[in-house]
C-alpha cells in the first residue's frame, strides 16, 4: 500500500515537472517568436481600427457645430429667407453640376387592369439614351386630372415592384392618386453591371452598384446623388405632361434610400407641393456617432464642411408641406430625426406655415409599418384634397413579371446605354481641360501644387511627433525597433525601424505598403534587401491599413483595408483618404529627419501597391523626400475611368474633383528634379500596366524634367531581373553616387 502511495506520489511529481518544462518551453518560444504588431496591448490605441474614422468624424463635427451654431442665431423672417436662398445655391454646388434637359423620349410598353386600378408600363430617358422603367397606377375609371406622387423606392434588388413598396402605390392609386413607380440604376431592370450569362450584377447589391459607379463619378467632382435627383427630376417632367395629372398638385414619397431621393427632390425641384421623406431624415451628427456615412447617393461634394445637415434638405423647401416619417429603432437616428425636426420648425414658422413641418414615428426597426403609412395617406389626402378613408386597404402586390417594363427585363440588354457611357462621356471635357492646361507648364504647376493640397485636404505638420519606444527584436545584421508615433490628437502612427547592426548613422528609407508595415518585414523580405543596403528603414501604416485598418463590422464594402465609409466621410468634409495618408506621411518624415542615427535631412522614399497616390501629394509638398521608388502603384487615375470594371482599391485612392486640376503624372512632375523608380506600374484595374500607358506617362513628366527624362524610369520585373534586384542596384547606386 505504501508502495503504490510511493510511486503515486513520483508520479505526481514528475507530472507537475513536466507540466512546468512545457510550460516554460512554450513561455520562451514565444518570447522568441517576433510580433510585430506596435499598438497591441495599449489601451490608449484599443480602438485603433477606427482611428480613421474617428478622425474623420472629428472634424466633420467641428463643421456641424458651427453650423449649429448659426441656425441657432437666425431669428427674423428675412434672416430666414436669406438663409433658405444659400442653402438652395449650395445645394446646386454639393449635388455638382446636372445634365442638360434632352428630350424624354417617353413611351408606354404595355398596360393592365389589376383590381380596378390601371397600371401603365413606362420607359422614359433621362439623359439621351439612359432609359428609366417604371409604371404609372391610377384609378382605372379616372377621368379628368387628380394629384399624383412620385414614388421612389429604397434599396431592394427588385426596384420598384417589392412588395412592400407596391402596398404603397396600390394604396395610393386606390384613393385616387396617380402613382408612379421608377426605378433606380441599380435596381430593379436597370442593373448597370448585369451580366446576362449569370443573370446578376457583377459587382454586388444596389448600394454597391451605386459606390462604384459614384467613385469614378467623384474623380470628376460629380455625384451619384445627382445621377439619382436627374432621374427623379425627369420623373416629374414625365408626370407634368401627363393630361391625367393636376398641375401644382405633385408630391414625392419614399423609404430607406427612397427617402433620400424624396429629401432630395423635395429640396431641389419646386414642383414637389408635398414630401414624405421616410426612414432617412437625421443629423449628421447622429449618423457620425452610429453608422456612419453609407452609400454614393447619400454623399454630397463637400455637403458638410460648406454648411449643409440633413435639416437643409427641409429648410430649403420651407414652407411647403413636410412629414418626416420615422421609426424609433431605425438605424438613421430617431434621435437624429427628432432634433432636426425640431430645429427647422423656427424656419417654417417664420414663414407662417408652422403646422408645415411635421414628425411621425412608429416603434419599429428600419422598415414600412401599417401606422405609418395610412398617416402618409392621410397627409397626401389632407394637401391635395382628396375625400375618403386613410385606412389602408388589403391589395395583393402584382406579379412582378406582369410589372416587366423593358424587352429583356433589364435595360442594359434591350438598348439602353449604361451610367459607365456616361462617366466617359462626362469625362471629356475635364479630360481635355486638363490637356489645355499642360501646355502652360509654368502656370500648370503652379495649379496642380495648389489643387493636390487644397482638393486632397493634405495637412502639413511642422513639429515632430512623439516616439514612444515599445521594444525590439535583433536579426542576424540588424534590429527591429517598435515605436509609436504619437502627435497627441492626431492619428497614431505604428512603425518599425530596421537599423543595421554597428551603431553609427544611416541615410535612412520611408517604406509605406497599403498592406501594412508588416507586410514585407520577414526575414529575406523586402525591407531587410534595404537594410542590407546600408540603409535605415522606417515602415509605418497608413491610416486605414494594418493595424489602422477600418473596422469590418460597421464599414460597408471594405475594399481591402480601405472602405467606401471612409471616402465618402473625406469627400462630405471636403478632404480625401489619400490626403490624410499623405499627412501621415509628412509626420513619419519629421521622425526620421530627427532621428540622431539618420544622416542628413534628405530620405528616401518607397511606397508598395496603392500607397502611391498618398506618397505623391506627400512628397510634392515635402522637400524632404529626396529620391523615390514607386512599386506596383497606380500611375494614372484616367485609367481607372478607362476601364468599366476597375479596382477598388485603386479607385480608393482618388481625390475628389481633382481629374479637372491634375492626374498622378503631374504629381510625378513636380518631383523634377528628384530621382524617380517606378516598378511594375498598374492600371486602372490593377493589370500591369500597358507599354502604351507607361510611354505616356514618360511624356506626360518630360515638360517638368526639362529633358533630363534620365532621373525617372519606369522598370518591369522578371525572372531575370526580380524586385530586389532592381531595388537594390538603385539603393546601392544613390550611396554611390549621392549627388545623384
Amino acid at each position: 500500500m505504501r508502495r503504490r502511495y510511493m510511486f503515486e506520489r513520483i508520479g505526481f511529481y514528475l507530472t507537475a515537472l513536466l507540466t512546468c518544462a512545457l510550460l516554460f518551453i512554450s513561455e520562451v518560444s514565444s518570447f522568441a517568436q517576433e510580433d510585430l504588431s506596435v499598438l497591441k496591448g495599449w489601451r490608449l490605441y484599443s480602438d485603433a481600427e477606427n482611428m480613421l474614422y474617428n478622425k474623420i468624424a472629428g472634424e466633420a463635427h467641428h463643421f456641424l457645430d458651427l453650423r449649429a451654431g448659426r441656425i441657432a442665431g437666425i431669428t427674423t423672417k428675412e434672416q430666414w429667407l436669406d438663409y433658405i436662398a444659400e442653402v438652395r445655391e449650395k445645394l446646386k454646388t454639393a449635388f455638382g453640376p446636372l445634365p442638360e434637359r434632352t428630350p424624354l423620349n417617353a413611351r408606354i410598353t404595355g398596360f393592365f387592369e389589376y383590381q380596378g386600378i390601371r397600371v401603365e408600363k413606362v420607359i422614359y430617358e433621362s439623359r439621351p439614351g439612359f432609359w428609366v422603367t417604371g409604371c404609372l397606377f391610377k384609378p382605372a375609371g379616372l377621368k379628368g386630372r387628380a394629384p399624383a406622387v412620385l414614388y421612389v423606392c429604397g434599396h431592394t434588388i427588385d426596384g420598384f415592384k417589392s412588395e412592400v413598396y407596391q402596398r404603397v402605390m396600390l394604396n395610393l392609386a386606390s384613393k385616387g392618386f396617380v402613382v408612379f413607380g421608377i426605378d433606380p440604376p441599380g435596381q430593379g431592370e436597370r442593373l448597370q453591371y448585369f451580366d446576362p450569362q449569370e443573370g446578376k450584377s457583377v459587382i454586388g447589391g444596389p448600394t454597391i452598384e451605386h459606390s462604384y459607379a459614384g467613385l469614378q463619378y467623384l474623380l470628376l467632382g460629380r455625384t451619384m446623388a445627382m445621377v439619382r435627383l436627374w432621374d427623379g427630376m425627369r420623373a416629374l417632367d414625365y408626370l407634368s405632361t401627363r393630361p391625367d395629372v393636376k398641375p401644382g398638385q405633385i408630391g414625392v414619397q419614399g423609404r430607406s434610400g427612397g427617402g433620400t431621393m424624396s429629401a432630395y427632390l423635395g429640396a431641389m425641384d419646386h414642383r414637389i407641393a408635398a414630401a414624405a421623406p421616410e426612414c432617412y431624415i437625421s443629423s449628421f451628427s447622429r449618423i457620425l456617432d452610429s453608422m456612419g456615412p453609407q452609400d454614393a447617393e447619400q454623399n454630397l461634394l463637400s455637403q458638410i464642411s460648406t454648411g449643409l445637415d440633413h435639416g437643409d434638405f427641409l429648410i430649403a423647401r420651407a414652407p411647403k408641406p413636410t412629414l418626416v416619417v420615422t421609426t424609433t429603432r431605425d438605424y438613421f437616428s430617431i434621435q437624429g430625426a427628432r432634433e432636426t425636426v425640431k430645429s427647422v420648425r423656427p424656419a417654417f414658422k417664420a414663414l407662417g406655415a408652422a403646422d408645415n413641418i411635421q414628425i411621425i414615428e412608429d416603434d419599429a426597426p428600419h422598415m414600412s409599418t401599417k401606422r405609418n403609412r395610412e398617416r402618409v395617406y392621410a397627409f397626401f389626402m389632407n394637401n391635395f384634397g382628396v375625400k375618403g378613408s386613410a385606412e389602408e386597404k388589403e391589395i395583393g402586390p402584382v406579379d412582378p413579371e406582369l410589372l416587366k417594363v423593358s424587352a429583356t427585363g433589364q435595360t442594359v440588354t434591350s438598348g439602353s446605354k449604361a451610367i459607365y457611357d456616361f462617366i466617359r462621356q462626362d469625362a471629356s471635357p475635364a479630360l481635355e481641360n486638363l490637356e489645355n492646361s499642360r501646355k502652360q507648364i509654368n502656370l500648370h504647376q503652379e495649379k496642380v501644387r495648389e489643387a493636390s493640397r487644397s482638393l486632397s485636404g493634405l495637412e502639413i505638420g511642422k513639429q515632430a511627433p512623439e516616439a514612444v519606444f515599445t521594444g525590439r527584436f535583433q536579426r542576424d545584421g540588424y534590429t527591429i525597433e517598435r515605436v509609436i508615433l504619437d502627435p497627441r490628437g492626431e492619428i497614431p502612427v505604428p512603425a518599425l525601424v530596421f537599423v543595421p547592426s554597428g551603431g553609427g548613422r544611416y541615410p535612412a528609407v520611408l517604406y509605406i505598403n497599403m498592406n501594412g508595415k508588416a507586410a514585407d518585414a520577414d526575414s529575406g523580405g523586402l525591407i531587410e534587401s534595404i537594410v542590407r543596403c546600408g540603409y535605415l528603414v522606417l515602415a509605418t501604416d497608413l491610416p486605414g491599413c494594418g493595424e489602422l485598418a477600418g473596422n469590418k463590422n460597421y464599414d460597408d464594402a471594405v475594399i481591402k483595408g480601405v472602405s467606401y465609409n471612409f471616402v465618402f466621410g473625406a469627400q462630405l468634409i471636403g478632404s480625401s483618404v489619400t490626403g490624410i495618408q499623405a499627412g501621415s506621411i509628412v509626420r513619419s518624415l519629421l521622425y526620421l529627419t530627427n532621428r540622431s542615427d539618420v544622416i542628413g535631412q534628405e530620405i528616401t522614399a518607397v511606397s508598395r501597391g496603392a500607397a502611391g497616390p498618398a506618397l505623391m501629394h506627400a512628397a510634392v509638398h515635402d522637400n524632404t523626400i529626396g529620391a523615390l521608388a514607386f512599386i506596383e502603384s497606380p500611375l494614372s487615375w484616367e485609367s481607372i475611368l478607362m476601364h468599366r470594371l476597375y479596382d477598388q482599391a485603386i479607385g480608393a485612392t482618388i481625390v475628389p474633383g481633382a481629374l479637372g486640376y491634375y492626374d498622378l503624372p503631374d504629381l510625378l512632375g513636380l518631383l523634377a528634379p528628384r530621382r524617380v523608380l517606378i516598378v511594375d506600374p498598374v492600371d486602372g484595374n490593377a493589370s500591369p500596366a500597358p507599354e502604351s500607358l507607361q510611354e505616356k506617362i514618360l511624356m506626360l513628366t518630360e515638360p517638368f524634367y526639362k529633358g533630363d527624362t534620365d532621373r525617372i524610369s519606369i522598370l518591369n520585373t522578371n525572372q531575370d531581373n526580380p524586385l530586389e534586384g532592381i531595388l537594390s542596384r538603385w539603393l546601392r547606386n544613390k550611396l554611390d553616387n549621392p549627388a545623384e
